[in-house]
């Protein structure tokens, strides 16, 4: 039994690691895919949020500072890293898949995602099939790109109420998180 919790640690601990890396990847601010991570500054703190069960499998997860809110499956943890410039990375993961998405918030001044700051939060460059979508009643851009940690993913980035709001998982979850974000509310 002692074997079995063991590894199920390090499976918990490998997919930590790989969502962190993952949101240090992406929030390295202005720099370049080939950086290196120590280039990366690190979260200024981590935490894990209070979720509420609303119905069987599923949780309430609220950001009263960020304005949001979204209803997440149970089988996901939920993780906020606070990041620099007044930013928010909320980590969902499954401790036993791969299965997850992560809510990167910014504050913003623009009204307009530009290609400039496309290219500071997508250093790949990767922009495909870029189709508009509703969230809440605000028009959003949904398209595939890439990140050499997660490999394909698919992407929903929007502005609202001052900040800049990219949700990103992996492609082959694309179905699946677009039923969870028509949970999204803004509060």
């Amino acid at each position: 039994m002692n074997q079995r919790i063991l590894w199920t640690a390090i499976a918990i601990l490998v997919i930590l690691l790989g969502a962190g890396g993952y949101a240090y990847y992406r929030l390295g601010r202005g720099g370049s895919s080939t950086e290196s991570a120590a280039a990366v500054p690190p979260p200024l703190a981590t935490s894990t949020p209070q979720t509420q069960e609303i119905t069987e499998g599923e949780r309430l997860y609220q950001s009263t500072a960020f304005h949001f809110s979204l209803i997440f499956p149970d089988n996901l943890v939920a993780t906020e890293y606070k990041e620099q410039g007044g930013a928010l990375t909320a980590s969902f993961q499954d401790p036993n898949t791969s299965e997850g998405f992560e809510v990167y918030v910014t504050p913003f001044s623009g009204a307009q995602i530009d290609e400039a700051r496309f290219k500071l939060d997508e250093p790949s460059g990767t922009y495909l099939q870029p189709t508009e979508v509703v969230i809440d009643n605000v028009t959003a851009t949904m398209f595939y790109g890439f990140n050499p940690i997660m490999g394909d993913t698919r992407e929903v980035w929007f502005v609202h109420g001052g900040y800049l709001y990219e949700v990103a998982t992996y492609k082959q979850l694309d179905t699946w998180l677009g039923g969870i974000m028509q949970t999204w509310k803004f509060i």
